[in-house]
């Protein structure tokens, strides 16, 4: 949405990569082949990819932009958007890199308190977003340490009434029940990112994709590095496309082993939040996590404000046992 881009952007045009078909290719200062044709700088805008990404969503190719994880994506939003001093808006607790990126863009953070870490009274930070005169907004949603959902019609409340680009950060938005599909064609300031790393299994070859009216990427692609998700990343992206039957498989895995933890955890009275990720984000003693620690399992521990509390990853029914046996351990224990 041009009312919100930077000034030095508006003007700025995009690096353009001429694709086409060639007899012999001198014009990008490649190396000479010797692995495949990898010598190749790859398609830069991920054009097979992308088209086939779109048709998955019912999309045109240029709704979309793909990205070195979802990560990259936020800090291209930040660069076309963000001037210095001005202001980016987020709930608390939510995901560190937010304010981490927002900090290196020398933009300034404000974080509203979720209430009880897991509902969020939208009015109250819509009012805090205006107060702020937050030029970005960055909702995750499931959120992520807690993995706590917003209902779509208070997002939809949110994109209506503030005076900013929202970002909607979508990456577990798979092992939730949330409706489908977006509203960017609707709303000119919302973007939502998408990512192949947690429900398609795939962080390491780090791919993830923006959503936005074909304007607002335009305007990224301004910003955007040339050549910026590579050779590899791309063939790996259109193979899990091809296969979205094993996606929907482990999807419905962790869902019932996310439920078969949390019911443990509360059994051992660890008041896990309710989660629509493939997380769960819960108190406990200190014992616990040195108990899993001692045992080479790794959990995520929190500081700070989240002191005592713990983000525990859903993994494979046979991983699920091993921390339900060593957590019972330290209970007998201690019993």
């Amino acid at each position: 949405m041009k009312k919100y881009l930077r000034e030095e952007i508006k003007n700025l045009n995009a690096y353009e990569v001429i694709n086409r078909d060639y007899r012999v290719k001198l014009d990008a200062n490649e190396g000479v082949d010797w692995i495949g044709g990898l010598n190749r700088y790859p398609v830069d805008r991920s054009d097979k990819l992308r088209e086939a990404l779109a048709e998955k969503l019912d999309k045109s190719p240029d709704e979309l932009v793909l990205g070195n994880g979802s990560s990259e994506l936020i800090e291209l939003m930040m660069k076309a958007y963000l001037e210095a001093g001005e202001t980016v808006v987020s709930f608390s607790p939510s995901f560190s890199m937010y304010k981490i990126f927002t900090i290196i863009h020398k933009g300034k953070y404000e974080d509203y308190p979720l209430d009880g870490m897991e509902r969020l009274n939208v009015d109250g930070f819509i009012d805090f977003v205006k107060e702020k005169k937050a030029k970005l907004v960055i909702l995750g949603n499931p959120n992520n340490p807690t993995g706590t959902l917003i209902p779509r019609e208070d997002i939809l409340k949110i994109v209506r009434s503030v005076d900013a680009m929202v970002i909607l950060d979508e990456a577990y938005i798979e092992f939730s029940n949330y409706p489908k599909g977006d509203d960017t064609r609707e709303f000119e300031n919302l973007v939502v990112l998408r990512t192949f790393s947690k429900a398609r299994g795939l962080a390491g070859i780090r791919l993830g994709y923006m959503i936005a009216n074909k304007e607002t990427i335009g305007y990224i692609n301004r910003v955007k590095s040339p050549y910026n998700v590579n050779v590899l990343t791309q063939e790996m992206g259109l193979k899990a496309l091809e296969n979205d039957s094993i996606t929907s498989n482990n999807i419905e895995i962790i869902k019932r082993e996310r439920e078969r933890m949390k019911m443990f955890l509360e059994e051992k009275e660890l008041k896990p939040l309710s989660s629509g990720a493939n997380f769960l984000f819960f108190k406990a003693p200190k014992n616990i996590f040195d108990a899993l620690w001692d045992k080479d399992i790794l959990i995520r521990k929190f500081g700070g404000e989240l002191e005592d509390y713990y983000r525990l990853t859903i993994g494979t029914p046979e991983e699920n046992d091993i921390v339900i046996e060593a957590i019972e351990e330290v209970e007998n224990a201690r019993s």
